[in-house]
């Protein structure tokens, strides 16, 4: 079944309301080999990397499925830059499913989610079996962070804390700045805009969009830290690189937006690969 960019309002919403359906048993499915991989031999960390390899091989799949339903496109530029050893991935936030699209590119990716994800019996098991990082205190998050990626992990963060809320500009947090300034890791933007807007903040599910939207996932070259690293990770270092990433997502956002057509398109999304 593959439906085009045509495919009728009417079938887009039974698309998104079973693709919504399928995201949460699968989550529950995936408890069980993530439940098992607890149980084989090796260090936790080695755990945490087989659980991470199993939710991308599930986004991948929700991706597969979103994309035969003709709810959305998914297109990548730049993909080879990804799935570097001590590589911190940040990306801006529009929409509720671009965490998947990310994720679905990474074989081995730790993430800070939110807490309450450890309370919620649908994605309990999969973040507590990937290793995932909880945002509950803030001081062992950064140090849990920065061990990953001293340890050649790779790790995903969205430096807003949120989605972002459409026609506002982005406002990160510092936690982000600290984190690849300790680690001294290698920092990959990956700008991230969803055509036509739907699954913003506050957005309801079944408000979905008058066509098939389509998720444009740019990988930007590593920003270097040299520049920011005189004093550290200071607090005014971390400043500065803060600011600095605010104003390079909000120039790049701002570029695509204003001048669609001048960036590369990008390969579609395929099911294929690891």
């Amino acid at each position: 079944l593959g439906m085009s960019n045509s495919a009728p309002r009417w079938w887009r919403l039974i698309g998104t309301a079973l693709s919504f359906m399928a995201f949460g048993l699968g989550a529950l499915v995936l408890a069980v080999p993530i439940t098992l991989n607890r149980l084989l031999p090796g260090a936790a960390t080695a755990r945490a990397r087989r659980g991470q390899y199993l939710v991308h091989r599930a986004f991948r799949l929700h991706l597969w499925l979103m994309k035969t339903l003709g709810v959305m496109r998914c297109r990548v530029d730049g993909a080879g830059r990804l799935n570097g050893e001590g590589q911190l991935v940040i990306a801006n936030h529009p929409s509720l499913i671009d965490v998947v699209c990310l994720i679905a590119q990474l074989r081995h990716a730790n993430c800070i989610v939110k807490a309450q994800l450890w309370r919620n019996p649908f994605t309990r098991g999969p973040v507590s079996g990937a290793g995932y990082i909880s945002n509950r205190d803030s001081a062992r998050m950064v140090d849990e962070a920065v061990a990953w990626l001293r340890d050649g992990g790779t790790m995903v963060i969205f430096p807003e804390g949120t989605r972002t809320r459409p026609g506002e500009p982005l406002r990160f947090q510092r936690g982000t700045a600290n984190i690849a300034l300790r680690a001294n890791c290698r920092l990959t933007p990956v700008a991230i805009r969803c055509t036509p807007t739907t699954l913003t903040k506050a957005e309801p599910w079944y408000r979905i969009p008058e066509r098939r939207f389509t998720m444009d996932l740019q990988v930007q070259d590593d920003i270097a830290l040299a520049p920011f690293k005189n004093d550290g990770a200071s607090p005014l270092a971390v400043r500065r690189l803060t600011r600095f990433l605010e104003q390079y997502f909000n120039e790049e956002i701002n570029a695509d937006e204003q001048h669609p057509g001048t960036r590369t398109q990008g390969a579609d999304y395929q099911h294929t690969g690891s």
